[in-house]
């Protein structure tokens, strides 16, 4: 008998999720607040398989709008409102040529993508990520060539994409079509310089920081409004720390990359080593604390300002690398069909995130389209994956501030806690929101909510639940049948400061508490 629970966890992706209880406890600090920066809700793109080309961008398609965009991909993508779009790369970038992806499409250079296979035409470039930011309302962030680039072809991209007078690249990109400067404001310096088996040349952190020091120069002699992300190692703390150390007057933000690469196949597998990123995270934001949060006596004759706010993370990739299951599609397996437990993966990324939110000045989910994508696509037509769902709900639920929050709640049978949670409120204090995932694929859970300095407004209020859940942890969507995940929403009218709401097993769950009186103010 006492093999039964683990003999019901293994088979519970296949059968329905049973319904017994265990309680818990949520604790939130109404007054204890931190400011989430929207960037924590970003994307990336690369030339990589069918990401862009045959993904967001297919210009033969009768799908495609005027400009090539792929009408029913970008309605999607405009769902999950993406504040930050990072391009071209990625490793991609080592290899990029921003010159080959400007004027007549007609005459782009043709080159072979030395990095990921296959023959990029450079039909989507410069002009049609800014377009294709510009639908999406999203701020572009573009990260440039240090392997195979210069300083000077970077500074040349700043004067092309921002310049304002009459020079030869600003007059280039009149000249193409575009009066106007595309005003962009973040840049990263490199991609992940530090891996050897990358098609870089900056393995050694002192020749990354040396050339550093001349790429973002020359581009900040171009526009001093710039703000850079600069190549950090999650993995490498020695690295990290030369590079604070070296360039922290110039470093907006340090860029480190969070997959979840688990060990097996299992949901006890996915979970921990989602779990487990907060090790390296933690790690991240101590070498942050170590950093003026003013840069003081910086040379007046470098011609441009320090920076001027204390410096963030830019986790600029991150997201779930199943590899063990060998399912993935396309060039490197990468075309990954994501399912139910993938989805609860997503929701605790985001909880740990929005816990981390006064270290973390960005992140972008790699990738968008077709790559370790939450949209899938082919010729005749396009689905929202599983973890669309969190990706989505985070962003239309989430409130402006994240809330000091602790969980007293039972262990599962893989040895993690039952609930994992976030709990934000709005700026105007009316709606506070909990982000609740229940990795419990067995029971259902009883929680109480509690609630100290609770704002006025919250003395009567409405508290709405909406659980997402599916029929077992490998439940997938298909261009078939997009609707595995299902929504259930119900309303009650609170007072007080605590509460008791049910969480089913396997679940992601919004509580909402709402102040009845939405007209008064804090």
């Amino acid at each position: 008998m006492k093999l039964f629970p683990y003999l019901l966890l293994l088979l519970s992706p296949f059968i329905l999720f049973a319904q017994n209880k265990k309680q818990a406890v949520i604790k939130i600090d109404a007054a204890a607040k931190t400011e989430i920066n929207p960037f924590q809700y970003g994307q990336f793109i690369e030339h990589l398989g069918r990401a862009i080309t045959g993904g967001i961008y297919d210009e033969h398609s009768p799908l495609a709008d005027q400009e090539g965009f792929r009408k029913d991909v970008l309605e999607k993508v405009k769902e999950l409102r993406t504040p930050l779009l990072r391009y071209p790369g990625g490793t991609f970038t080592k290899i990029y040529h921003w010159e080959d992806g400007i004027g007549p499409k007609a005459a782009r250079k043709k080159r072979k993508n030395l990095i990921w296979g296959g023959v990029e035409d450079n039909h989507f470039g410069t002009a049609e990520f800014i377009s294709y930011c510009r639908k999406l309302n999203a701020e572009p962030f573009l990260v440039v060539n240090m392997a195979t680039g210069t300083p000077e072809e970077a500074a040349n991209w700043v004067e092309y994409c921002n310049g304002t007078e009459d020079t030869y690249y600003a007059n280039l990109r009149r000249r193409d079509g575009f009066k106007e400067p595309f005003n962009v404001k973040y840049w990263g310096i490199g991609n992940e310089e530090g891996a050897e088996t990358d098609a870089g040349r900056h393995q050694d952190p002192e020749l990354y920081i040396r050339d550093t020091w001349q790429f973002l120069k020359l581009m900040k002699l171009q526009d001093n409004s710039l703000k850079f992300i600069l190549v950090g190692n999650s993995e490498d703390i020695a690295w990290s720390s030369k590079v604070l150390q070296q360039l922290g007057p110039v470093c907006d933000f340090l860029s480190i990359h969070l997959y979840s690469i688990p060990k097996d196949t299992t949901f006890n597998s996915l979970i921990t080593s989602i779990d487990e990123i907060e090790k390296p995270l933690v790690k991240m934001e101590s070498l942050l604390a170590k950093m003026p949060a003013k840069v003081e006596q910086f040379n007046k004759w470098y011609r441009f300002p320090s920076r001027k706010e204390p410096i963030k993370l830019a986790i600029d990739e991150w997201g779930i690398w199943d590899l063990s299951s060998g399912k993935g599609k396309g060039d490197y397996q990468m075309e990954y069909q994501y399912n139910w437990s993938h989805a609860l993966g997503v929701a605790t990324f985001m909880n740990l995130f929005q816990r981390h939110s006064s270290s973390i000045g960005m992140a972008t989910w790699a990738q968008t389209v077709n790559v370790l994508a939450p949209v899938m696509s082919d010729p005749t037509g396009s689905y929202r994956q599983t973890v669309f769902t969190p990706l989505k709900a985070f962003r239309d639920y989430a409130g402006k501030y994240n809330l000091q929050t602790a969980v007293e709640s039972e262990n599962t049978a893989g040895g993690f806690k039952t609930l994992d949670v976030s709990s934000s409120i709005t700026e105007d204090g009316h709606q506070l929101t909990l982000t609740i995932v229940n990795r419990d694929v067995v029971n259902t859970v009883q929680s109480n909510i509690e609630i100290e300095h609770l704002p006025a407004p919250f003395k009567t209020g409405i508290l709405k639940k909406i659980s997402y859940t599916a029929a077992h942890l490998y439940a997938v969507n298909t261009f078939k049948n997009e609707h595995s995940v299902k929504k259930s929403e119900k309303s009650e009218k609170i007072t007080g400061n605590q509460m008791t709401i049910s969480l089913p097993p396997a679940s992601f769950n919004i509580i909402i508490l709402q102040a009845q009186d939405m007209l008064r103010k804090n």
